[in-house]
C-alpha cells in the first residue's frame, strides 16, 4: 500500500498533524525503529503523538492514572498548548516510568525540507520544553512528523543526541479517520505482539474505544511497554 497522508485540523498554534495507515511495505531507512525487539513476553508499544486536543490528552492521562499497569510513550509536539495543562500529571507519570516522553519537534514541520540547523532547532526547542515542564529528557527517541525521514535527517538528529528515530508498524488511524468504528477496526488489526502502534491525542476517536482496547489487550495477553522498557534505555 502506498503512503497516504491526512492532515488534521490545527489548534490555535496553527500546526498541522498527520498520520499514516501503516503497513510493513513502508521503505523507511534501516536505522529507524519500527517494531519491538523479540521478547518471550507478548507486548506492544502504544505510542501517542501530537496532543492537539486538550480534552483528548486529558482522557489518555486519566486512563493511565486509573490503570497503573498500562504504559505509553507520548511523542510531545511542544507547539501544542495542551501539554502544559497536564504538566503536573505528566511529571508524576514520567517519574514512575509509566509514561515516557519522546520528541515530536516543536512545529510539526516536514524535517526533510529543513536545513540541519533548522532540524536541530526543532528538536532542541521540544527537548527544552519537555525538560523544563516535565523534569525528564526525551532523548534519544524522536518521531519525525508525518513519518518523513531520510538519511540526512537521521544524521542531523544524531549530531545532537537523537540516535533512535522511531516510526511505527501499525496505526489506530486517529490522526486521519473520523469514525471511532474505523479506529476500532484498525486497533484490532494492528494491536498485536511486537508492534509499535501510532495513535494521536487529537480527537476522541480512540478515546471512545478505550474500554474495548483494554479488553482486547487482555484477551491477547498483551502487555504494554514504553520504548525505554523495550530497548532498555532511560533510568
Amino acid at each position: 500500500m502506498d503512503r497516504r497522508q491526512f492532515l488534521t485540523a490545527s489548534t490555535a498554534a496553527a500546526f498541522a498533524a498527520a498520520t499514516t495507515l501503516a503497513t510493513p511495505a513502508f521503505a523507511w531507512p534501516s536505522a529507524c525503529i519500527t517494531k519491538l525487539p523479540y521478547s518471550p513476553q507478548k507486548r506492544m508499544a502504544w505510542t501517542v503523538d501530537d496532543g492537539a486536543s486538550t480534552r483528548a490528552l486529558g482522557n489518555y492521562i486519566h486512563l493511565l492514572e486509573t490503570h497503573p499497569n498500562l504504559r505509553m510513550t507520548f511523542f510531545v509536539l511542544s507547539g501544542a498548548s495542551s501539554w502544559k495543562t497536564y504538566a503536573k500529571h505528566l511529571t508524576a507519570l514520567a517519574a514512575t516510568g509509566q509514561v515516557q516522553l519522546g520528541n515530536h519537534t516543536h512545529h510539526h514541520y516536514d524535517l526533510t525540507r529543513l536545513s540541519s540547523a533548522q532540524i536541530h532547532r526543532e528538536l532542541r526547542d521540544c527537548q527544552h520544553f519537555i525538560e523544563d515542564n516535565f523534569n525528564t529528557s526525551p532523548g534519544p527517541y524522536f518521531r519525525p512528523p508525518y513519518g518523513y525521514i531520510d538519511q540526512r535527517v537521521i544524521n542531523a538528529a544524531k549530531e545532537i543526541g537523537y540516535t533512535k528515530p522511531t516510526l511505527w508498524l501499525g496505526s489506530t488511524g486517529a490522526g486521519s479517520v473520523k469514525s471511532s468504528a474505523t479506529d476500532w477496526e484498525l486497533c484490532q488489526k494492528w494491536m498485536t505482539n511486537g508492534r509499535i502502534v501510532i495513535d494521536h491525542a487529537n480527537s476522541q476517536v480512540t478515546v471512545n474505544n478505550f474500554s474495548k482496547i483494554l479488553t482486547l489487550l487482555q484477551s491477547r495477553g498483551l502487555k504494554t511497554v514504553t520504548l525505554n522498557d523495550a530497548f532498555h534505555t532511560g533510568t
